[in-house]
């Protein structure tokens, strides 16, 4: 390489990392942005002033025991599947174990033991990001960051003095509250309870039509919980949860009781309807299948 070249690299060098080097408030801008607001108090508040949010606030394992009860409905189980799935999941350890075996569930509810297997599996398949995230916690207290309904979104917020923390925790507001509107109107109906399950949209996709980036918006979702007319639920649930085949090929199954005349791509409208995005081609595959 000649002289000239290695100074114009030389020369580039510096500015590169320039580009790199972050303010003061964009690194606590960072900071703020991925942690949740009941720890923002704790740490620029106090504990009391949780309860100035209005809301009644549970600890951890209470709130999983709920969480996941409220899950319930995205397995499409039986009234009696369902039943003893809610005897599993109050049955979670605060380390995240099952205190039960399939044997004691066959004994307990009548059924067999390779079914209660297949349930205790399903729902530590289903449900192990939320069983993992509650069970690393202890003592924490746990609070939705957002309040969304089909005509407004609320993010929750503190006031701090620090200017440096207060423009970094206003710049979180605002890209809580872009994300959360762009979620809002893209489920209006399933807020409203006319679609079963949430309208899923990709991190891409929100990232592009709001202005961020994809690592920022993951920031802002990761470990947030959104109070909505259908539960509180994890943010990241309005992002790609994937239904599982089971769920899939049972509403299938059920629209194809109701009419054996429908046709894939029929199938295929009525599953968006109710908030299942599937082609096609996918369909059909899970029609074979049944």
């Amino acid at each position: 390489m000649s002289d000239s070249k290695r100074s114009k690299g030389n020369e580039i060098g510096p500015k590169i990392q320039q580009k790199l080097l972050l303010t003061t408030v964009e690194k606590t801008y960072l900071q703020v942005l991925e942690t949740p607001i009941y720890l923002l108090a704790q740490r620029y508040g106090s504990k009391e002033y949780l309860t100035e949010f209005g809301e009644e606030y549970f600890t951890s394992m209470k709130d999983l025991h709920h969480e996941l009860e409220m899950l319930l409905p995205f397995l499409n189980l039986t009234d009696e599947q369902e039943k003893i799935a809610e005897y599993i999941i109050y049955n979670i350890d605060s380390k995240g174990k099952i205190r039960i075996t399939a044997q004691e569930l066959s004994d307990e509810f009548g059924v067999a033991v390779e079914e209660a297997q297949n349930l205790i599996n399903t729902i530590y398949e289903e449900f192990f990001q939320e069983i993992n995230q509650f069970s690393s916690l202890e003592d924490e207290y746990i609070i939705p960051d957002v309040i969304m309904t089909p005509e407004y979104v609320e993010v929750k917020k503190i006031e701090v003095k620090d200017p440096v923390v207060s423009k970094a925790l206003a710049l979180r507001e605002e890209t809580l509250t872009r994300i959360c509107e762009l979620l809002r109107s893209a489920n209006e109906y399933f807020l409203k309870g006319y679609r079963k399950y949430p309208q899923l949209l990709t991190m891409r996709y929100v990232a592009r039509n709001i202005g961020l980036s994809i690592s920022t918006v993951s920031r802002a979702v990761k470990n947030k919980y959104v109070s909505t007319p259908r539960g509180t639920l994890l943010l990241r649930q309005f992002f790609g949860r994937v239904i599982s085949s089971e769920i899939l090929k049972e509403e299938i199954k059920e629209l194809l009781r109701l009419d054996p005349k429908l046709t894939d791509n029929q199938l295929a409208i009525l599953l968006r309807s109710i908030g299942i995005d599937i082609s096609r081609r996918t369909v059909n595959k899970y029609r074979n299948m049944l």
